[in-house]
This record gives C-alpha cells, structure tokens and sequence, in this order.
C-alpha cells in the first residue's frame, strides 16, 4: 500500500491548474508581434516573470531593506537578505508599478530597478539574459510601457502561487517557447521525466523505494550520457 500511494502520488500532476497564469503571460507576449519574431518573445517573457516573481515576493519587505540600505549603502548582502527573508534583495524605491508613473524615462528607471537586486539575481537577468538589450529594443519600439504595465497585474505573489506552482507555471512557458526551437535546444519534458522515473520504478527495483542512499543511473542514448539519481526513504503514510 505504500509503494502504491508513493506511485500514485510522484505522478500525480494533473491537480495543479496554471493555465489561467500561463495564459495570461502569453496575452502578454503577444503583444510584442511585429517588434519581436515568435521564436524571441522568450528574450523578454522570461526575465519579466523573474522580475515579476521576485518583486511579488519581496513586496512586504521592500520597504525595510531600502531603509536599510538608505542607512548604510554598504551593507553586507547576508544582513539585507535576513531583513528580505529571502537569499536575494532589491534595495531600489521602484516597483514596477511605480515605473508606470515617468513613462518617458521607463527605460532608464527599469533598468536601475534591475540594478536594485541583489548581485545573484543581476547575474541571472544581466549576465544570462541580457535583458537591457531587450529594454533598449522594447523602448524604440514602444512596447516597453505596455509590457511592464501588464506584468505590475500580474499575481505571482507567493500566498497565491506556491513554489510548486510557479515551477508548473515556468515549465509551461518554457514548453511553448520550446515548441519552435532547434534541436537540442528542448527543455527536458514532464512525460520523458515520467519515462525515466518509470524504468527506475519498474519491477524489480521496489528497493529504490527503500535502500537509503540508493543510486540509479539512466542512459540518455542521444547525447550520450549518464543521468544520475539518488533516492532517500521517505515515510509515506497510507
């Protein structure tokens, strides 16, 4: 019976509804037709949901770490982060709403918004993205208003979306975006993920189940390499 309810429970991922989410960030991206090609919505779709993400979650302690830092500018990362609550920050006094309110500076403002953040969270939008070449192409192309406005609507807020949630969410715009990329360029799917966790539960192996610290590896053929995992009991109430 626990086996079964462990099964039955892994796979269980149809009680997470995102399409209401997932649908309305794809309004969103809609909106750049004719400044961006399909296949690039990607370029400012994703560092928006970051950004969107990460404000909603440090919206009730916004106010105390730029306080903070208007104190001491040079405050070490670890303090701000205990007065955020999270391993990140954003010490700038706009939001994107507030953005809203000098629209012929809004280029600028994001970005300095964007420089608020704590240096992990830089590294993902500046030094991965690129996302202020986006800013500068969304501004000459009058989207950029548009854009930041519909994602301050946005509620990725944490009390509403859990973790678990926003993952689903990220997937599936991920999948979309994924749907006219080059081969090689596809995230890794929910049904191979269930395929590969499938051949590790297949029979015989119940004591990937049980063994603490069991070690499986799977075979990815196309590339070629070894997929690890490692497994820890759980106790699983029937």
């Amino acid at each position: 019976m626990r086996d079964k309810y462990f099964y039955e429970v892994m796979f269980d991922d149809t009680s997470i509804d995102v399409s209401k989410e997932v649908g309305l960030v794809w309004s969103i991206a809609n909106s750049l037709r004719g400044a961006y090609t399909s296949d690039k919505y990607k370029d400012v779709i994703i560092p928006m949901v970051i950004i969107r993400r990460f404000e909603c979650a440090l919206e009730a302690t916004k106010d105390a770490v730029v306080a903070k830092h208007k104190q001491n500018p040079n405050l070490p990362a670890a303090l701000l982060c205990q007065v955020s609550k999270y391993p990140f920050y954003n010490t700038s006094e706009f939001t994107l709403k507030r953005l809203l309110d000098d629209s012929d500076s809004i280029a600028s403002n994001l970005k300095s918004y964007i420089e608020g953040f704590s240096a992990n969270i830089q590294l993902i939008l500046e030094k991965l993205l690129k996302f202020s070449t986006q800013i500068d192409k969304m501004d000459k192309s009058n989207r950029l208003y548009s854009v930041v406005k519909k994602f301050s609507d946005l509620d990725l807020y944490p009390a509403h979306v859990d973790s678990m949630k926003m993952g689903y969410i990220f997937e599936d715009i991920i999948r979309r975006f994924s749907e006219n990329a080059e081969a090689g360029d596809h995230y890794t799917p929910r049904e191979v993920i269930r395929l590969m966790v499938n051949v590790l539960l297949a029979e015989g192996c119940n004591d990937l189940l049980t063994d603490e610290g069991k070690i499986a590896t799977v075979l990815d053929i196309k590339t070629p390499r070894l997929i690890q995992f490692n497994y820890f009991s759980a106790d699983f109430a029937a």
